[in-house]
């Protein structure tokens, strides 16, 4: 079967199975975090229309698979002990197709993101550019630790950015732009930890590696993880913040759970488990914030929807992260 013609790579292959190894890389469940921050976005900014809910969702989702799609294929080194079956995925498919994709999928959301104005095609376009040298040389950010977790925190930032410019706004300075881009870049650190023992065997520097062992570095990631409810009191108590958003202090609970059982874990398995429990700790902050923002039945089945979604693709075991890690089972056995 033979796909699109693009230029430079001719027509492209389309295997049967090249789709849904596209879907599982392109890490469905972390569409979640850019789709809502761009939604909490556009109901600060006074935005109301579905049309545009929509195109944004979908220019978000589109972006962030991407960029999955780009950082699997940038890290095949150390994720030959990470995460060795995104090597057979991208083995399964080639380069080209993969660049194909990628093509596609920046192709369509620019397309798209014309219908929401100039704005917030401008913020785009620094999302498309974060996106692609996040992973990519020469300027690989995530290679430096703090760098990493700079651009990492763009996916909430940008997209929050890019729901303001709907309505014609690019504040900069607005509150809720920095306490998600802060509650972000701290999270940042959590998605390091269960990679630490073979991001060390390949030498790569992350936030988690810095450390001379996993304990100090999940320490780290604890404490850090803790500083946006403290941003968040600091807001408020300023009068930056409404006071509504108080109410997010009710996640501290789930925050101390998630934090108990990073600190428990005692291999690259339970701090997988962990990330996976603090994955919905942190999509919970955003779309907890949203209903806040906006307690409307509308922004209740979003959030109702959201969870169904990730609960879905958890499910059914289609997101290119894998909980259970078995081959490193089987790598102790061996040893």
């Amino acid at each position: 079967m033979q796909g699109p013609s693009l230029p430079g790579l001719g027509s492209v292959p389309i295997i049967p199975h090249t789709f849904s190894i596209l879907f599982r890389l392109s890490g469905p469940r972390t569409w979640v975090f850019p789709a809502f921050s761009f939604i909490l976005g556009y109901a600060v900014g006074g935005g109301g229309q579905l049309s545009q809910i929509g195109i944004g969702i979908a220019v978000a989702s589109l972006v962030t698979a991407a960029t999955n799609i780009i950082n699997a294929y940038a890290d095949r080194k150390e994720d030959a002990t990470n995460q060795p079956q995104r090597l057979f995925w991208l083995g399964q498919i080639g380069s080209r197709q993969i660049t194909a994709s990628l093509v596609i999928l920046y192709s369509s959301a620019i397309a798209i993101a014309i219908y929401l104005g100039p704005l917030f095609t401008l913020v785009l376009g620094l999302g498309i550019l974060n996106s692609i040298f996040y992973s990519l040389p020469p300027l690989r950010f995530k290679a430096k630790p703090f760098v990493s977790l700079a651009s990492f925190s763009g996916a909430l930032g940008l997209p929050f950015l890019g729901g303001l410019s709907v309505r014609g706004s690019l504040d900069l300075l607005n509150p809720m732009l920095w306490l998600l881009t802060w509650f972000m870049f701290t999270y940042g650190t959590v998605k390091n930890l269960p990679d630490y023992f073979g991001d060390l065997k390949a030498g790569i520097r992350t936030s988690a590696t810095i450390f001379k062992n996993v304990k100090k570095a999940v320490l780290f990631s604890c404490t850090l993880l803790s500083t946006p409810f403290i941003l968040l009191v600091a807001f408020v108590s300023l009068g930056l913040l409404a006071p509504i958003y108080i109410v997010d202090l009710a996640l501290i609970p789930l925050f101390a759970f998630i934090a108990t059982e990073m600190l428990k874990a005692k291999d690259a398995a339970g701090l997988e488990k962990a990330h996976t429990l603090g994955f919905f700790y942190a999509i919970s902050f955003v779309l907890f914030t949203l209903v806040l923002t906006s307690p409307t039945i509308q922004s209740l089945v979003m959030v109702s929807v959201a969870y169904l979604w990730t609960l879905t693709v958890a499910k059914v075991s289609v997101h290119s992260r894998v909980e259970s890690r078995d081959w490193e089972k089987q790598r102790r056995k061996r040893e």
